[in-house]
């Protein structure tokens, strides 16, 4: 299995550096854009962050994990079925910038907000769950848009096409399955983690 990922990301590599370096823009874009908010916009989104925090579960709740879970599947299913456009790419690249976008954003006003006790809760929180979200998301994106360049250039047909196309479907299913997996450790992280912080 691990070989045959290296050889498929060495195949498209152009494709996933893309699609990593409009991730990284996002997070750039996200984290600039939270430190240029005026002090009427950044005190509101505060209240509402520390509201948030004063929401989350003490305890682990399923229907939270569920919850966070489920964001993570639409949004793997939604790249899936974009996939099977021609003209879905565009869309694609648009869910991963913005989901570098708000990961950037949120990092960088968790930690103007909160300082050190913030710089834990992102590491603990958000980073450790994002080491597997992050490639899941890149994957699943890559295979959408490979399989959309191969609609476009009308290689595949018949046979040759159902076998591409089962071959994405699985392919999809599995890193989604691995996505909804980092949604639930983010979800027990995020409990976990603002309890021995002291959120």
């Amino acid at each position: 299995m691990k070989k045959i990922l290296f050889e498929h990301i060495r195949q498209y590599w152009v494709i996933y550096l893309t699609l990593s370096s409009v991730f990284l823009a996002g997070g750039v874009f996200g984290a600039v854009g939270s430190g240029v908010l005026d002090t009427q916009k950044a005190s509101e989104l505060s209240k509402f962050f520390v509201k948030l925090l004063g929401e989350q579960p003490t305890t682990v709740d399923s229907v939270f994990l569920q919850k966070i879970a489920k964001d993570y599947f639409l949004m793997m299913a939604a790249i899936w079925v974009l996939g099977l456009t021609v003209i879905g790419t565009p869309l694609v690249y648009l869910i991963v910038f913005s989901r570098g976008f708000i990961l950037g954003f949120t990092i960088a006003f968790i930690i103007q907000v909160k300082n050190i006790a913030g710089l834990g809760l992102v590491l603990f929180t958000i980073l450790l769950p994002s080491v597997l979200a992050i490639p899941c998301l890149l994957l699943g994106a890559g295979l959408a848009t490979i399989f959309s360049f191969l609609l476009l250039q009308g290689k595949s047909n018949g046979d040759i096409l159902r076998k591409d196309f089962l071959y994405y479907s699985a392919a999809s299913l599995l890193i989604s399955l691995g996505a909804v997996a980092a949604g639930v450790l983010q979800g027990y992280f995020s409990i976990v983690g603002t309890r021995f912080l002291g959120f």
